[in-house]
């Protein structure tokens, strides 16, 4: 019985990079959007018709994102651990600006948590 070793070209590990930076990049804009621009601007800032569309954001940005966010980092943490020396330079440095996003929005997250932004989920 023979055993295939599947082998990972550059061309993939770089889309894998790309991807964890664009889930990362998508939860860390999210959060600015849905919850701190609503939260600074007041009741009076909504269009009507929107209400229930911006709190999905709103619950999209402070329940989804962070698990998404974060297992984007793992990723990012994984592939630099195991084979970090093998990665091509511009691998390497898109799975560090992912671990660096994932890390500004995990403490962005603490922050607003405590600051009382996120009042509403307790609601």
């Amino acid at each position: 019985m023979a055993v295939t070793v599947a082998s990972v070209t550059r061309e993939e590990q770089a889309s894998d990079a790309r991807l964890s930076l664009g889930l990362a990049t998508v939860c860390a804009l999210s959060f600015p959007v849905f919850v701190l621009w609503p939260y600074s601007a007041g009741d009076s800032w909504q269009p009507p018709g929107v209400d229930q569309l911006w709190v999905l954001g709103m619950v999209f940005s402070v329940l989804i994102c962070p698990v998404v966010a974060g297992l984007a980092g793992w990723a990012s943490l994984v592939a630099l651990w195991t084979r970090g020396a093998v990665l091509p330079a511009r691998t390497r440095w898109l799975h560090l600006a992912t671990l660096l996003l994932v890390a500004a929005l995990f403490t962005s997250l603490l922050i607003a948590r405590d600051a009382g932004v996120m009042a509403w989920l307790s609601d």
